[in-house]
């Protein structure tokens, strides 16, 4: 259905590209200075997290690992303390194996290479053709989901954008759009476009360049594109956090293994709470338990997965000298800041002050 009206947007490329230059975004932190390395932490960090948050976290990253050269020299716990509230903390890992693998085998470049790019962790091919575009200026689409919110409605393309008959159509569309020149601005200003003018609810359509070209627009259905994703079922859980505290330390754990939030600290945890598992974990961890207090229950969503966390403070009398088991710390309540570890403990921690 699209393609028909391919022939009415020759020039849909110039007019991305005038509106990005007057009324695009120009400071973005990572587009001072732009390098390729500084894109692709970026682009890493936009991966399922909004600009405003990533901007917090882009600045300090890059103050850490300027290059790829220090990031690659850095540890798995330097990285994820950095990370820490961002989510998704596979982001972060892959970035770490990534740039190990650039050292290895690139002289630790980015490369220009698209090839090279889409073996890397962590790196799709949306991600690929942002570094490539925005670093190199070359001529690989991108496909976000703002860049698919733009062209769902200017092209009016049928079908939820989870479904991979409706994402064929998509980059396809990307592909036949991308211009010869101003390839970054272009990149940009779609991006810019789906954040700023062309967004979810009540988008500013008498702003966007696209307007009289955009078939949703002149059809009086942008509210319908793009269409709904299919929804897959979220599973409900309970999860039971337990935390120890002696005076103003705090027994923490190092996840060494898979689950939820691998290569994280975090408290004792578990899908159920009796007091013959407080007796379990005491005798562990030998501790004598003075006082047991069930803190305020909160929700904490993951894409499939919606928790109750339900957080328990025991205050203890006595705790072992030393950690006894590998993964194990205490840690000063008022020295967790910098610490690697994911949003529910970091809501735990306001709790327990």
């Amino acid at each position: 259905m699209f393609h028909t009206w391919i022939v009415d947007v020759l020039n849909f490329s110039d007019d991305v590209v005038n509106w990005q230059l007057k009324h695009g975004r120009h400071d973005l932190p990572w587009q001072v200075n732009r390098t390729p390395y500084g894109v692709w932490v970026s682009e890493i960090m936009l991966q399922q997290t909004q600009v405003g948050t990533a901007i917090k976290y882009f600045s300090q990253f890059m103050t850490a690992f300027p290059d790829v050269m220090s990031l690659a020299r850095s540890t798995e716990d330097e990285v994820l303390s950095l990370w820490s509230g961002l989510g998704y903390y596979s982001r972060a890992r892959n970035l770490l194996k990534s740039a190990r693998l650039l050292v290895e085998a690139h002289g630790g470049v980015v490369p220009s290479d698209y090839d090279i790019l889409i073996s890397l962790p962590g790196i799709g091919r949306s991600t690929a053709g942002a570094i490539l575009a925005l670093a190199y200026e070359k001529k690989y689409p991108i496909l976000d989901g703002n860049v698919k919110r733009v062209l769902a409605r200017v092209f009016r393309v049928d079908g939820p954008t989870n479904v991979s008959s409706t994402m064929r159509k998509l980059w396809a569309l990307a592909e036949e759009l991308m211009p010869n020149k101003h390839i970054d601005a272009y990149t940009q200003g779609l991006m810019d476009l789906g954040a700023t003018v062309c967004v979810r609810r009540n988008p500013s359509c008498v702003s966007c360049p696209l307007q009289e070209r955009c078939r949703a627009k002149i059809e009086d259905v942008v509210g319908t594109y793009p269409v709904a994703n299919l929804k897959k079922e979220i599973a409900k859980k309970s999860i039971y956090m337990v935390v120890f505290l002696q005076g103003e330390m705090v027994l923490m754990i190092k996840n060494l293994g898979g689950g939820l939030w691998p290569g994280l600290l975090g408290f004792v945890d578990s899908e159920v709470f009796s007091a013959d598992i407080l007796d379990r974990y005491a005798d562990e961890f030998k501790l004598q338990v003075e006082s047991t207090v069930h803190l305020d229950n909160f929700r904490h969503r993951l894409t499939h997965i919606d928790y109750v966390v339900h957080p328990i403070r025991v205050n203890v009398t006595r705790r072992c000298s030393k950690e006894e088991r590998s993964g194990l710390k205490w840690i000063n309540l008022n020295d967790q800041s910098q610490l690697p570890i994911s949003v529910p403990v970091r809501k735990i921690f306001k709790l327990l002050r």
